[in-house]
């Protein structure tokens, strides 16, 4: 029975492939070897394994998907995939919040009615350009909405936080 372990470290798996550390990293990042396993700084060996049998050209393409792609598929790739909808205002969580309730109820236009909004989150928001002052009403209430910008950064969060 095999006592090594099936996860390791870039160290232990730069050894297991008979290059150093900072090429087995190099490796990584050209896609010549697998990611990290998600959430964790270590490598599965089958993956590795998977890799290095496409790489050396034993893998058959008479197979529909290695076991490397269907890696990649089931957790590597889920990872890849939300990188397209990383925010890209550097925004707290206040301002997170009121900019997607802007988003889901634009009806909902002055500070009193967008919940959890405050003057300095709103001016923080139109700082950033997500939203735009829209005009005052006969009671002297200021209407706010949301910039293109700030629509596509709610659609991005909404994404994002998602599950």
């Amino acid at each position: 029975m095999n006592d090594a372990p099936r996860l390791i470290g870039r160290k232990e798996a730069a050894d297991y492939c008979g290059i150093s550390p900072s090429c087995f990293s190099m490796w990584v990042a050209s896609h010549k070897m697998p990611p990290a396993v998600p959430g964790t700084r270590k490598w599965d060996r089958r993956a590795i394994d998977a890799k290095l049998d496409e790489l050396s050209g034993l893998g058959s393409s008479a197979e529909p998907e290695d076991a490397y792609g269907k890696w990649m598929r089931e957790y590597g790739g889920k990872q890849e995939a939300r990188k397209a909808f990383r925010p890209h205002l550097k925004l707290r969580e206040g301002p997170r919040r009121v900019l997607v309730f802007m988003a889901e109820h634009p009806e909902c236009d002055t500070i009193d009615q967008i919940r959890g909004a405050g003057q300095r989150t709103i001016d923080k928001l139109m700082t950033e350009g997500a939203v735009k002052s829209i005009g005052m009403d006969e009671a002297g209430q200021r209407h706010y909405a949301l910039t293109k910008l700030g629509k596509e950064e709610a659609a991005r969060l909404e994404q994002w936080l998602s599950p």
